[in-house]
């Protein structure tokens, strides 16, 4: 089983001070590093940072890491503006995500000297399907994870969505957070076989549980807690589930004490 922890790069610091957490926790093999609008560092660079921070600590830098493309910025006619970036960086595996739309509508389309500029692109046609398709084939090495979304809209259409990514290059899943563990039972039982981190996120507020429920319509079991033992709980009965069942685990621990979170799950 295969256990990956989500870094958010609001700023270098922050982004270092969460991979040294995770560090204690052997269990953890993989960074996660989003790719957010609102932040000036990429994914890439980010993950770069990370790398090069490792190694002039004298760490070993065990992880891999795993920075998320959003495939709205790119265009399918142009070659991928980052496949050297990835390439000089030893990126091998990345998570293609759809992408949120940008809040400046006006910016031009990134070059490699806009990317690393960290302003906002303009909105692009490319679809997740399609970009998945034309990354595999200019980088036939990466191994592309493709976003999976158990609330967009119903169980058939989210399946056959991840046949269609499958079918373009993707070699695996990594889904948002399950908060039932009934529901990813069901999703488990059709993914069977395949590679899928399932996502965990501890919810510890009502303001964060309202955030799940309305931006991507989360479903919350009755008997749901907002603390961190019901989390903790919860996270430990997943993993149990993935290690029976062969699958791997993406934690995104968001604006919660990590070091607390990842003690509670692997006590």
């Amino acid at each position: 089983m295969k256990i990956s922890l989500e870094a958010v790069p609001r700023n270098k610091e922050a982004l270092i001070s969460c991979a040294a957490e995770a560090a204690a926790f052997l269990q953890i093999g993989s960074i996660n590093v989003p790719d957010l609008t609102r932040f000036t560092l990429r994914s890439w660079d980010a993950c770069a940072v990370l790398t090069e921070t490792l190694s002039q600590n004298g760490g070993k830098n065990r992880f891999r890491y795993i920075p998320h493309i959003r495939a709205i910025d790119f265009k399918l006619h142009q070659p991928f503006p980052c496949r050297d970036l990835l390439r000089s960086r030893g990126i091998d595996q990345v998570l293609v995500i759809a992408g949120d739309l940008p809040r400046n509508f006006d910016a031009d389309f990134m070059s490699l000297e806009y990317i690393q500029s960290g302003k906002f692109p303009k909105v692009q046609t490319a679809g997740t399907v399609p970009f998945i398709k034309k990354l595999k084939a200019e980088m036939p090495e990466l191994t592309i994870y493709a976003a999976f979304d158990p609330y967009r809209t119903n169980i058939r259409y989210e399946l056959d969505y991840l046949g269609q990514k499958e079918a373009a290059g993707a070699a695996g899943f990594m889904s948002q957070p399950f908060f039932d563990l009934r529901l990813l039972e069901i999703y488990a039982e059709y993914l069977e076989g395949k590679e899928v981190f399932w996502g965990l996120s501890p919810v510890l507020s009502q303001a964060s549980r309202n955030y799940w429920e309305s931006r991507n319509r989360a479903v919350f079991p009755k008997h749901f807690r907002s603390d961190l033992e019901w989390n903790v709980d919860f996270g430990r009965r997943v993993i149990s589930f993935c290690e029976v069942h062969h699958f791997n685990v993406y934690l995104m621990p968001i604006k919660v004490d990590i070091k607390a979170y990842l003690s509670g799950l692997f006590a």
